[in-house]
């Protein structure tokens, strides 16, 4: 973590003489965390249309599951 410069680590910054505002760059901390890169993150990397795609093929195995069992029950 480092220190923020927008607001020298208070949290706080100064807008004119009387008026202060929390600072945006740090969110009133003080401190900047490290942003992680994409390579780094803790998700697996797959694309968005991937994911759907599996979404897909599992809910259609449980409608066919489901058309299955009512099928039998009659």
């Amino acid at each position: 973590m480092a220190i923020c410069s927008s607001c020298g680590g208070s949290g706080i910054q100064r807008i004119s003489e009387q008026r202060f505002r929390t600072c945006h760059d740090c969110l009133g901390r003080g401190v900047l965390r490290p942003v992680a890169s994409p390579t780094t993150s803790t998700y697996p990397a797959r694309s968005v249309v991937g994911s759907l795609e599996e979404r897909s093929e599992k809910l259609k195995e449980v409608v066919i599951k489901k058309a299955v069992i009512s099928a039998f029950a009659k």
